[in-house]
């Protein structure tokens, strides 16, 4: 899930995000804010954002797998 979450070299490569937005991923989405459309501010909050919701995903996996071994 970690891993879906940062994908970008192969939506950048392979399709930029299209047709339209439809293959658009949250990391694709702070290089085209920041260097496509110049919205820094924006893209600087999808990427805190991302980063957090990373952060929680993967503490509570660590919590889980934390508990099946004990």
């Amino acid at each position: 899930m970690i891993a879906a979450l940062r994908t970008f070299d192969l939506v950048y490569v392979t399709t930029r995000g299209g047709p339209g937005n439809s293959t658009s991923v949250p990391s694709y989405e702070v290089y085209h804010r920041a260097f496509g459309l110049g919205q820094v501010g924006s893209a600087a909050a999808i990427g805190v954002t991302l980063t957090v919701v990373i952060f929680a995903i993967s503490f509570v996996i660590n919590r889980v797998a934390d508990r099946e071994v004990s």
